[in-house]
């Protein structure tokens, strides 16, 4: 079975629980959203290790008792019972990176991104219509991120990176049928992967 036991057991299935894995694939008919809208669990292979990423779009309560149905060929969204079209005025991010060797050759987590106690990235936000993008707009410009190197891995001797990086966007006036779309760089800007969220 080898290949690293198989992608170390799937990053050691994302990181002990530290990412689970949420169904992305709604039906056409979802009634409630448990007060956030998830980017999606994914393990990104790299030459020099992997990550693993997930995240989660919150606004205070405003997800908490949004429901979606169809109607004809587009979804409609209703808050107790009336008819919501647009976002709130600001959407919260908060997506979670750690970083493993992923094969029993390397030794250390992909330095694309880590390095020792120091991590770096880039975030690009944007909304998507259809196949249109355009630029949103963050509040404050930057995002917040925390570190952590001090994650154990369950029956392992060493601990891996962690970082959580939390972004404010500017989502007033937006269609609730947009997409949030969360590009992820590398510092030289080498794309890492896109995110995708939308009720």
């Amino acid at each position: 079975m080898s290949r690293h036991r198989f992608y170390r057991g799937i990053f050691l299935l994302l990181v002990a629980g530290l990412f689970p894995i949420r169904g992305e694939a709604r039906g056409k008919n979802s009634p409630t959203y448990d007060g956030a809208v998830d980017f999606g669990s994914q393990l990104i292979h790299l030459d020099d290790g992997c990550l693993a990423l997930d995240g989660r779009v919150t606004s205070g309560t405003f997800f908490d008792d949004l429901k979606r149905s169809e109607v004809g060929s587009r979804f409609e969204f209703r808050k107790r019972g009336k008819v919501v079209t647009e976002y709130p005025q600001l959407l919260t991010t908060s997506i979670r990176i750690a970083g493993d060797r992923c094969a029993a050759a390397l030794s250390n987590s992909p330095a694309s991104v880590f390095r020792g106690d120091s991590y770096s990235l880039k975030f690009q936000v944007e909304w998507k219509d259809g196949m249109q993008l355009r630029p949103a707009t963050l509040s404050p410009v930057s995002a917040r991120c925390v570190g952590s190197n001090s994650t154990p891995i369950p029956s392992q001797d060493y601990t891996i990176p962690v970082i959580t990086c939390q972004l404010t966007v500017d989502s007033k006036g937006v269609p609730l049928a947009d997409h949030l779309i969360v590009s992820l760089f590398t510092a030289d800007g080498q794309r890492l992967t896109r995110l995708s969220a939308a009720p």
